[in-house]
């Protein structure tokens, strides 16, 4: 998994847009999942080891947080600026494999999970007020775990998702969102090539 900087202004501009209009909404009756375990043990060695002794599908099974792309706002401007951003971000891209539109309230995460079931190239998009979340994950060949921390703002990072065929690349990974919200975009692209050109366009200024 590497970082990618965010410096296209036009994709800065679509993210910025969307998020003034999320802000601006009152997120505090969202049907988040019930908080049955700790966002430390959601995150943590004891928990990895779990998940990793029983069979499991690919999604998560510890979430505390709301995927947007799932749920029906209850403000009229939400519907319209998810609608308006998907619009914009694959006139941008190009891709039509968003996977995820995640939204975490303070203390939220997302449990170790792997996405075998949903295997690709990847691109994560992520936003946060002072960037105290981080995205934890543990290296396919060394067994390390290794934390990329958040950024105030917006921050990105590419990677692979390996297939249940793939096990030296079954990528092992979890969110903690710490202390504050953190919105996050998830795309699959099914092709290297389009990946590598999609990373390059968020990097160019």
């Amino acid at each position: 998994m590497q970082v990618v900087n965010v410096r296209n202004k036009e994709l800065i501009g679509i993210l910025d847009t969307f998020m003034d209009v999320l802000l601006s909404c009152d997120r505090t009756k969202y049907p988040y999942p019930r908080k049955d375990i700790t966002p430390d043990y959601a995150t943590g060695m004891e928990y990895l080891l779990h998940m990793q002794g029983k069979k499991v599908d690919g999604f998560p099974e510890k979430t505390h947080g709301i995927d947007l792309a799932k749920f029906v706002p209850p403000q009229q401007s939400l519907s319209n600026a998810l609608l308006k951003l998907d619009y914009e971000l694959i006139n941008w891209s190009g891709s039509r494999n968003n996977a995820v539109k995640m939204l975490y309230p303070k203390g939220g995460y997302m449990g170790w999970h792997h996405n075998a079931n949903a295997s690709g190239y990847n691109l994560l998009l992520s936003w946060s007020q002072t960037g105290k979340g981080y995205f934890r994950y543990q290296d396919p060949k060394t067994k390390e775990l290794v934390d990329m921390h958040d950024i105030p703002g917006w921050a990105c990072k590419a990677g692979y998702f390996g297939a249940f065929n793939e096990p030296d690349k079954i990528f092992w990974h979890c969110v903690n969102a710490e202390p504050e919200e953190r919105f996050t975009l998830g795309y699959i692209i099914p092709h290297r090539g389009m990946w590598e050109d999609m990373v390059a366009d968020i990097e160019t200024a």
